[in-house]
């Protein structure tokens, strides 16, 4: 199996574990309760084509009180997306701090400073994704359903461009382990939005 495939799977294994034992507990350290809403949400998520759970995707929800108050599917999707981006601002920060400690013309000095680019570049892309699925609810703009999940596609390829940067890197495991993290959130995201990937 592939390097990156047992990362992967590693960390499937880790989430599902913590998310199991969230969901028996109900509630666990003041994170709300699963709703009607979530739960529905997360079953329909868990039925699409990639890697997603129903348990991590409510164990990603409960994280964030704002999921209890969410009215509809696309609210509990604009929350997902900020919990995305926390995540995504959070990897950024520890590889600015990693680019400051790399030795110039170092192929892991450039490959950071491309990762850089791509976390600032997937923000970018997420703010654009918030303001088309709030343009949709108010149906401004004239956005189509499909402007939803295509629109954080582009997210999951800009990610994926920073992974490539990382490949057979030796330095870089705790780094990649975080980006297939970061993969998992926008799966999420994308699994969560399937209902609107259609033509319109």
């Amino acid at each position: 199996m592939p390097p990156t495939s047992i990362v992967f799977s590693a960390i499937v294994f880790m989430l599902l574990s913590t998310a199991s034992t969230t969901q028996a507990n109900g509630s666990v350290s003041g994170k709300p309760k699963a709703t009607d809403l979530m739960v529905e949400a997360c079953k329909n998520a868990s039925d699409y084509w990639l890697n997603i759970t129903e348990a991590f995707c409510l164990s990603t929800l409960q994280s964030d009180n704002r999921s209890a108050k969410a009215k509809n599917l696309l609210d509990l999707v604009l929350v997902s997306i900020d919990i995305f981006k926390g995540h995504v601002t959070k990897v950024g920060v520890d590889v600015k701090k990693m680019l400051q400690n790399a030795k110039k013309g170092t192929i892991m000095m450039h490959a950071l400073r491309f990762c850089v680019v791509d976390y600032e570049t997937v923000l970018s892309t997420l703010n654009i994704c918030e303001a088309i699925i709030r343009e949709y609810q108010a149906e401004k703009g004239g956005m189509k359903s499909s402007n939803m999940p295509q629109c954080v596609d582009l997210a999951e390829h800009t990610l994926n461009e920073c992974l490539s940067e990382l490949a057979d890197m030796p330095w870089a495991k705790a780094l990649v382990k975080e980006n297939e993290e970061l993969r998992m959130l926008v799966y999420l995201n994308t699994n969560l939005l399937a209902p609107y990937n259609v033509r319109d």
